[in-house]
């Protein structure tokens, strides 16, 4: 993704744009990290939390396909999730995101 700014242009790849996302989900309480080696997930950075990060209009449109802790409340960390990486996201690349869609794939039990 490329921004442009005042003194000149700014190209992001969209791979570290991934990389932040998946990192800022991963950052709220609730969302699923399986830390035993056997298990069918074992991080967000094993495929398990997938995103499509694309530009509509000069904003980013971020989808993330992720899995979710038992006995917590679905909502309020699905929308936390969506804060959070939208901050992240806007804090570290100066670009504007407009929606952060969230799937939830799994719930732990």
């Amino acid at each position: 993704m490329t921004n442009n700014f005042k003194d000149g242009s700014v190209k992001i790849a969209d791979e570290i744009l991934d990389q932040i996302a998946t990192t800022a989900a991963e950052e709220v309480y609730g969302v699923y990290e399986d830390t035993s080696e056997e298990g069918f997930m074992h991080s967000l950075q094993s495929k398990a939390t997938k995103t499509n990060i694309r530009k509509i209009a000069g904003n980013l449109v971020i989808d993330i396909n992720l899995s979710l802790d038992k006995n917590i409340n679905v909502r309020k960390t699905v929308k936390k999730v969506q804060k959070n990486v939208k901050d992240v996201i806007e804090t570290m690349t100066g670009i504007g995101v407009s929606r952060v869609n969230i799937n939830v794939n799994r719930l732990e039990i």
